[in-house]
C-alpha cells in the first residue's frame, strides 16, 4: 500500500499538475459527481496519450493507483517517484502480478485506473477492448467508472515529446458493477468478451464522433459476442404457426 510519505508526494505532485493542466489545457471535469469518493473503484479510460494517466489521476477527488508498462521503470528518477505513490508495473509478458497486484490494492478500497485498450491509440480512435480490466473487476468485485479523455492525443501525439497547450476533457460515465455470481477466478470466456464489449460500449458513448471506432470494425472485433446477441433475440422471436 501506499506509505504516509508516498500520500504526501502523492499530494503535492497532483497539486502541481492541477494548476498546469487548468493553465495549459484549460483542463475541464465534466460529471465528475458520479465518481465514489469511497470504496474499492476500477477507473476504465480510452488511451490517446502519454499524459493521460496524471490527467485522469488529477480529475478524481481521492488517492489513484495508475498502472505502467515496465519500460518506464528503467528511469531511475520515474521508478522512485511512481514507487512512491504505490504505481502497479506491468510486464507484458507476464501481466499476471499486475492483475493479482491491482486485485489486492482494490480489496483494500483503493481505486485503481486501466486503459482496457492495452496501448495508446495511434490515432485517437477507439481500440479494441482487453479482458484485463474485467478479469480485475470480477475478482476484486468492484465498482466500475468508464471515462473518456480527449484533446490529450493533441497535446501529446504519439511518437512525440513535444506538448501543446490544446483543451483537454475528461467525461465521466455512470458507475456500474458486474453481476456475476461463478467462480472469479476461472471466468468463462464468453463473460469476458461480453462484458469487455459492455465496458468499451460505455466508453465509447462518451467520446465524439470522430474518437469512435467504424461499426463494421467493431463488428469484427466483437463478431462472437453480436452473434451471440443476435442468436439470443431470435429465440425469444414467437414461432409462427401454420393455420389448419
Amino acid at each position: 500500500m501506499i506509505s504516509r510519505w508516498g500520500k504526501i508526494i502523492y499530494a503535492i505532485a497532483k497539486g502541481m499538475l492541477w494548476m498546469l493542466a487548468r493553465i495549459m489545457f484549460r483542463y475541464r471535469i465534466h460529471n465528475r459527481q458520479r465518481a465514489p469518493r469511497t470504496g474499492p473503484l476500477l477507473v476504465a479510460s480510452n488511451h490517446v496519450s502519454h499524459l493521460d494517466p496524471p490527467l485522469i489521476g488529477i480529475s478524481l477527488p481521492r488517492i489513484v493507483v495508475n498502472m505502467a508498462k515496465k519500460e518506464l521503470f528503467k528511469q531511475p528518477l520515474l521508478m522512485r517517484f511512481m514507487q512512491s505513490i504505490g504505481t502497479i508495473m506491468v510486464d507484458r509478458g507476464k501481466g499476471t502480478q499486475a492483475l493479482v497486484d491491482a486485485c489486492d490494492y482494490l480489496e483494500h478500497g483503493v481505486c485503481v485506473v486501466i486503459f482496457p485498450e492495452g496501448t495508446r491509440s495511434p490515432n485517437g480512435v477507439l481500440q479494441r477492448g482487453r479482458s484485463g480490466a474485467i478479469v480485475i473487476a470480477i475478482r476484486a468485485n468492484c465498482t466500475i467508472l468508464p471515462v473518456a479523455i480527449c484533446g490529450s492525443e493533441q497535446a501529446m501525439t504519439k511518437g512525440s515529446k513535444r506538448i501543446k497547450s490544446v483543451p483537454v476533457n475528461v467525461y465521466y460515465g455512470e458507475p456500474y458493477r458486474i453481476e456475476y455470481d461463478g467462480d472469479r477466478h476461472n471466468i468463462p470466456r464468453d463473460v469476458l468478451h461480453r462484458e469487455t464489449y459492455i465496458l468499451m460500449e460505455k466508453i465509447e458513448a462518451l467520446l465524439p464522433e470522430h474518437m469512435r471506432p467504424a461499426p463494421q470494425v467493431k463488428r469484427a472485433w466483437y463478431k462472437e459476442v453480436l452473434t451471440q446477441e443476435t442468436a439470443q433475440v431470435s429465440s425469444q422471436q414467437p414461432t409462427a404457426r401454420l393455420s389448419k
